[in-house]
């Protein structure tokens, strides 16, 4: 019994799905791969980059203050050995030539010990008695060795300007009268360099510059106005002297990096925007997206292109194994595909010739069957009949009736002759016919003539040919339960109906029961024990060849008549 699989995959989709999976899993996973690796490689670059912004404006600023202290230096150097008092237009000119090269500064001065104004330009003088009061000045005077960095912006003490300043200052030694004394050296620096340094760098929208001195006191902002970020950047910043952080100020992703300045310890804070390199990574993620969408893209129609290169002879083959499985073993099959796929249907079609050698032996076999059991079920009648007539003329010679011991014989003679007819098993209806005719001659001598017969054809079916020997047992059985002691009539009338050959026998007399009638069929089925040997030959006769297309039907009218009907499908050539 064959059994079909519910809820199976075909091999074509098989294959597409595991190309597919396979392919995706591992478009998926680069990308994933590559996608993470980029992330991190985008965060240490942001890092990385960050950092050095920072570290080149802390170099910028260290190289603008190296710039001052040798701007100082060389003023100590070139001061040396010159004495105040002496070569004191000498030393102007030195002070005076240094601040007008430099337009970062403002001013130059060297003050002695009580911060009484030596060389530089002239000063207001309320703020030329305050000098020793400053806190650059102490503060030179406390630590000697080293430049001192005055974090709070100021206004310049010289004369007619009003420039914010950044107070540069350190003690020196010079020599007034021959006498080395101890004074303080200022540089005025023009508060606008620092801003002009952060302008030099490029820290993105939002970006800004913070200048903390050593106690995390704000300096300066680069910040334009209104500093809305300055104030989180600067808490952030208070207690880092070193490093990074990340944090969001005013819905910007920003990097912030301090670094120290050596010589004034400042400390340098840069707030760079990274808001631009997350957009790129957004961007790189809709391009890996595209890059996926059409990798799996790629991936659906080479799985598919592989899948229907496989599965295509083998669907191929498959309705040629459905064609044959329904009968057609002439069906085409295609030896086409891949090898295994060639072979596959190499070895199907030589198992399909093979089958139609064994059914054209098998069909063979059974037309030989038939054809022996067609010849079985001939010759069971003609016993059965010779037997009869033997009988009825034996009866004729002993009632001294030579005449219809005569006619009989011939009729005998001519009945057996067409019922040889040289071995054929199909005659001319018009020879079947004839064969009843003389049985039905040998019966109503037999009979003393009790019953009468008609024949009636469709004109054009004589020429027709039909299985012998199939009207005469069907006569035979009419005669004798039909014909009682008064006179009786048989019918045989022939015509063509649907494509069929329809032969109706009918004998007048008592009729028959639908018991009766259901027992005849039971019996040419072959069953129950036999009343009616011939009727039952012929249904078997006709089964035999012609399968369910042929059939006999018994009707019956009680008290009036009983019909047999033989359907004989029309063999192909006999329709015309």
């Amino acid at each position: 019994m064959k059994t079909k699989p519910e809820h199976a995959l075909s091999i074509g989709f098989s294959i597409f799905l595991a190309i597919l999976a396979v392919a995706a899993i591992m478009v998926v996973l680069s990308s994933l791969v590559s996608l993470a690796v980029f992330a991190g490689t985008l965060e240490d670059f942001v890092e990385s980059q960050s950092s050095e912004i920072n570290k080149q404006i802390v170099m910028n600023y260290e190289g603008y203050i190296n710039s001052v202290i040798e701007t100082a230096n060389y003023i100590q150097f070139a001061s040396f050995n010159l004495d105040l008092k002496r070569d004191a237009g000498e030393l102007e000119a030195i002070y005076r030539s240094n601040a007008d090269i430099k337009a970062d500064v403002v001013s130059v001065y060297l003050f002695d010990g009580r911060g009484q104004r030596l060389i530089g330009p002239a000063m207001d003088f309320i703020i030329g008695n305050t000098v020793a009061r400053k806190t650059w000045f102490s503060s030179a005077l406390e630590l000697k060795e080293v430049f001192h960095f005055n974090a709070e912006p100021q206004t310049s003490i010289a004369e007619n300007r009003d420039e914010m300043v950044i107070a540069v200052s350190k003690a020196v030694e010079y020599l007034s009268g021959g006498i080395t004394a101890e004074g303080v050296l200022l540089i005025e620096l023009n508060h606008l360099a620092i801003s002009d340094l952060a302008r030099k760098s490029n820290l993105g929208q939002g970006g800004h510059l913070l200048i903390l001195d050593d106690e995390g006191t704000l300096l300066y902002s680069s910040e334009a106005e209104p500093r809305v970020m300055t104030e989180a950047s600067h808490a952030l910043a208070a207690d880092l002297y070193l490093g990074s952080k990340r944090a969001i100020l005013d819905g910007l992703d920003m990097a912030l990096n301090v670094n120290t300045l050596i010589h004034t310890r400042w400390r340098i804070v840069t707030a760079n925007n990274v808001n631009e390199i997350n957009a790129s990574r957004a961007r790189l993620l809709g391009i890996s997206a595209l890059i996926l969408i059409i990798s799996i893209a790629v991936s659906v129609a080479a799985a598919g292109y592989v899948s229907l290169r496989i599965s295509r002879p083998i669907n191929r083959l498959k309705e040629t194994m459905l064609r044959i499985e329904g009968g057609d073993l002439d069906a085409p099959i295609e030896l086409s595909g891949q090898r295994e796929i060639a072979l596959l249907s190499h070895s199907f079609t030589s198992m399909v010739a093979r089958i139609r050698q064994l059914m054209a032996s098998l069909v063979d076999e059974q037309k030989e069957k038939r054809k022996t059991e067609l010849r079985a079920l001939q010759n069971q009648i003609n016993p059965h009949f010779l037997y009869n007539t033997l009988d009825s003329i034996v009866w004729l010679a002993e009632h001294q009736r030579s005449k219809d011991v005569i006619t009989t014989v011939v009729s005998l003679a001519r009945f057996f002759r067409i019922s040889i007819s040289k071995g054929q098993t199909f005659i001319p209806i018009e020879d079947e016919i004839a064969h009843v005719e003389n049985y039905l001659t040998i019966q109503s001598i037999r009979y003393v003539d009790r019953f009468k017969h008609s024949v009636s054809l469709q004109p054009g079916m004589r020429g027709m040919k039909v299985m012998k020997l199939i009207l005469q047992p069907i006569v035979e059985n009419a005669i004798y339960h039909g014909v009682g002691d008064e006179d009786g009539h048989i019918a045989i009338r022939g015509r063509v109906e649907g494509g069929h050959i329809v032969f109706a026998v009918t004998n007048t007399g008592y009729g028959i029961s639908e018991e009766k009638i259901r027992e005849m069929y039971a019996i040419m089925a072959g069953g129950g024990e036999p009343s009616s040997v011939g009727i039952r030959n012929v249904y078997q006769r006709l089964k035999l060849y012609y399968g369910d297309r042929a059939d006999i039907r018994i009707s019956s009218v009680p008290d009036e008549s009983t019909t047999v009907t033989l359907y004989i499908p029309i063999d192909p050539g006999q329709e015309n």
